[in-house]
């Protein structure tokens, strides 16, 4: 028998991440073009540098309408487009600070702070999108930080074929739908390896 379980879960929290990241690059895009188009207008600023956040800027866009669904399912598009967003808005923010436009750069820093954070979140979403059964207890993902439950304060587990359900001794109930349906002899397996945890917890 396997020492531990790792159940794909469909996450709430998560879910709606993946069907903002559309509107979300968007915005950023948005963001972009405006400060290239702004630069361009300017005189004394490089014309490659205004020229490549106009590429970039189209690039994203070309994302956004043509990909479909493809930034809900490839996790790793979506990362890589975010850290290319990250980086860029800290750049913007950066070269606005330096140009004595302290508040707007500040402004644009908090933006790509919190795209730092959506590029946190969608990394730990390609490898934490799980329920994690273990010997010491079961990890529960969560949008900050997964929550780790010890058998000690679990009152009951439930697996089912296409959910599972958690109940802890402070009266908490999670539950999270399966990603694939579990097969007769996993579902035992897992609920055999449950009872005999929380005998020994």
């Amino acid at each position: 028998m396997p020492t531990q379980y790792s159940l794909p879960v469909i996450h709430p929290s998560f879910e709606l991440l993946k069907r903002s990241s559309r509107i979300l690059h968007f915005i950023a895009a948005s963001i972009i073009l405006i400060n290239g188009v702004h630069h361009f207008q300017i005189h004394h600023y490089s014309k490659v540098i205004c020229f490549c956040q106009l590429l970039l800027a189209a690039d994203i866009y070309l994302l956004v309408f043509l990909s479909g669904g493809l930034l809900s399912s490839a996790t790793g598009v979506n990362i890589l487009f975010r850290l290319i967003e990250l980086l860029t808005l800290m750049g913007i923010g950066f070269v606005l600070i330096t140009d004595g436009h302290i508040m707007l750069g500040y402004v644009h820093f908090g933006i790509a702070t919190g795209y730092g954070f959506l590029f946190y979140r969608e990394y730990r979403i390609m490898h934490s999108e799980a329920v994690d059964i273990r010997q010491t207890g079961i990890t529960i993902p969560n949008f900050l930080t997964d929550a780790e439950i010890s058998w000690h304060d679990i009152k009951s587990i439930t697996p089912n074929y296409h959910t599972i359900f958690i109940e802890t001794l402070r009266h908490k109930k999670i539950q999270f739908q399966l990603r694939t349906n579990l097969k007769i002899e996993e579902l035992q397996q897992i609920d055999e390896f449950c009872k005999q945890h929380q005998r020994n917890g």
